[in-house]
């Protein structure tokens, strides 16, 4: 009988701290990775809420093509390569074809570009406070749909400056190097989903 109160009264004790615990956790003001993991079935977070976005203004706009090349070139060739130029169908034509003066042409690189910018800012700062166990998967693949989108936005606005006669512009410059910089972005993010696979085939075989 003794026996059984001591080990109701461990019991009791351990619920009580564990509950302490919890109570102190949630005081704490959340992250935003915390925040965004918390209603990681209901909702996006920051990161693929602003890909998304970009994605949807660029296919609205008439700068991506609605089926995306990505089927015909794989994710890895375009951060290793950029896109495939060889393919003149989907936006690429579309938006060439039509009579862009440069000042809309302009006006659309600067709009692209602050799509690219906000959406690196985003996972610049996603990724510097997410954990080194935070699944980064969903985020990595909303990234490289964002990359590929941006990538080939660069190659129709070169290709509508080419047929305005522009060789040089410093605005498609500009925006180009913003892709570059959402490109970093998206290959740390990749450096990090695959050092977490890395860890966890590491230590299933430390408990094989």
């Amino acid at each position: 009988m003794k026996a059984k109160l001591a080990l109701t009264t461990l019991i009791c004790v351990a619920m009580s701290g564990c509950a302490t615990v919890d109570l102190a956790n949630v005081g704490k003001s959340a992250s935003v990775v915390d925040a965004s993991s918390s209603n990681q079935d209901n909702k996006v977070n920051v990161v693929q809420r602003a890909a998304s976005k970009l994605y949807a203004a660029f296919t609205t706009q008439g700068w991506v093509a609605n089926k995306s090349r990505k089927r015909v070139q794989s994710t890895a060739s375009i951060l290793l390569r950029g896109l495939d130029t060889d393919s003149d169908e989907g936006a690429l034509s579309a938006y060439s074809a039509s009579s862009v003066s440069l000042t809309q042409i302009h006006a659309d690189i600067d709009t692209a570009k602050g799509f690219v910018s906000q959406t690196t800012k985003a996972a610049e700062v996603y990724l510097e406070m997410a954990s080194d166990d935070t699944n980064l998967r969903e985020e990595l693949s909303s990234l490289q749909q964002a990359l590929i989108s941006a990538r080939e936005a660069e190659l129709v606005f070169k290709a509508a400056l080419d047929k305005a006669g522009v060789d040089s512009d410093i605005n498609w410059t500009e925006y180009s190097k913003s892709v570059d910089s959402l490109r970093d972005v998206t290959d740390a993010f990749g450096d990090r989903v695959r050092s977490g696979r890395t860890l966890t085939s590491a230590l299933q075989s430390e408990v094989n």
